[in-house]
């Protein structure tokens, strides 16, 4: 069964990439510009993706460690770090809340334009992580977002074959007479009827499945149990693509129905798809093209890069240091838009788990329901302009 199909934009950067370190000593930790020279893999690397955003909940910032483990090069979440988002003019500091494997501002902060932010870490071990200061970039509205469906989307290596989903474009102006660099990303919402499935013979109590003692007597436990959820919940997907735009040749015009994301049909549920559109540096053009163009060459999220990026992050103490990743501000819009899904004839691509109460009951003591926990992929806030009532 397809539990876990969920190739998650941050947690695909942070955790599938295979950092490496640069044999060949061509940069310095000041460097603020994308380099792709010749590496080698290196343990305790320190990877950070950061964005400070102009809308509240858009902001967060990851911190991944690189580690050979069993023979396996990968990377890990690293946690208990302090981290803030610093004004550099009024060295105003915003303390960010750990929460998963990210670290997350307020609910309701937010950057505005002009300012000038940076980024600063202090991890466990004592190292302090800096960035360079970020100016935040004009705003430049997204216009409309429209959601088309297409039985055959793309190929996906996942599934070794193509696959059904929702293709997405939008439509701006471009301002003339300056230079405008555009990022895109995407959370679709869909609701949920399970909020948690417990397999391989264990049951759901506190919080957590876990297999009960064999003498405790009851009828023998079943292969799996599936939970509904308390109440309303909704699973957040992100998108799984970098899509960027410089106006170098569109500067000045309407830009129409550009597409800008894939929304593959994991689920026959109706969706919500919330499209963000950034205004950022060409500094951070620049690094995200890079990356973008080594993920492409590389199969997607799915396979490890050949090369790591230095972005504009560095250790204020040791200039030897290569600290990976970099800290974008920028300007932002969202525009949604409800997508039903009740006439599609194609068969979504996680397998559904449907059970009656009689073939899902449980031993006792009976436990039928779980909550719904918040986090990046999960929340029980209902989603502005979610439409179905049920």
């Amino acid at each position: 069964m397809a539990k876990k199909i969920q190739l998650l934009f941050q947690k695909s950067i942070t955790s599938r990439i295979v950092l490496c370190f640069c044999s060949l000593l061509l940069v310095s930790t000041s460097c603020i510009d994308a380099v792709q020279p010749d590496f080698e893999f290196r343990e305790g690397l320190i990877y950070i993706d950061a964005l400070a955003s102009t809308t509240p909940g858009t902001s967060y910032v990851t911190i991944s460690e690189t580690l050979t483990e069993f023979g396996i090069n990968r990377t890990v979440p690293v946690l208990g770090a302090e981290v803030y988002f610093v004004n550099s003019i009024t060295e105003e500091k915003v303390l960010l809340f750990e929460k998963e494997d990210a670290y997350l501002p307020p609910i309701d902060f937010k950057v505005k334009e002009e300012e000038l932010w940076e980024l600063e870490v202090l991890l466990k071990d004592g190292r302090m992580l800096k960035s360079e200061s970020e100016r935040v970039p004009p705003e430049v509205e997204a216009r409309s977002i429209e959601i088309s469906y297409k039985p055959e989307l793309l190929f996906s290596e996942a599934f070794n074959t193509f696959v059904p989903g929702h293709e997405i474009t939008t439509s701006f102006s471009d301002p003339e007479d300056e230079e405008n660099y555009y990022y895109w990303r995407f959370k679709s919402y869909e609701k949920l009827i399970y909020c948690r499935e417990c397999y391989d013979y264990t049951i759901y109590r506190n919080d957590e499945c876990f297999q009960p003692n064999p003498n405790g007597g009851g009828p023998p436990l079943k292969e799996y149990y599936t939970y509904s959820c308390e109440g309303d919940c909704w699973r957040i997907r992100y998108n799984e693509r970098i899509i960027l735009l410089s106006d170098q040749f569109v500067n000045g015009k309407l830009v129409s129905q550009l597409p800008v994301g894939e929304v593959l049909l994991y689920s026959n549920d109706d969706i919500l798809i919330e499209l963000q559109q950034f205004s950022i540096s060409s500094k951070a053009y620049k690094y995200l093209k890079t990356l973008k163009d080594i993920v492409d060459d590389n199969g997607g999220f799915n396979s490890p890069l050949p090369a790591a990026l230095v972005g504009n992050m560095y250790n204020p103490s040791d200039a030897n240091e290569f600290v990976l990743g970099r800290f974008t501000a920028a300007s932002s819009t969202i525009i949604s838009k409800y997508v039903e899904r009740i006439f599609i004839e194609e068969p979504q691509l996680e397998q559904r788990i449907i059970n009656s109460p009689e073939e899902n009951e449980v031993p006792p003591p009976i436990v039928s329901k779980a909550p719904c926990f918040e986090s990046r992929y999960r929340t029980g806030i209902r989603p502005s302009g979610w439409v179905n009532q049920q």
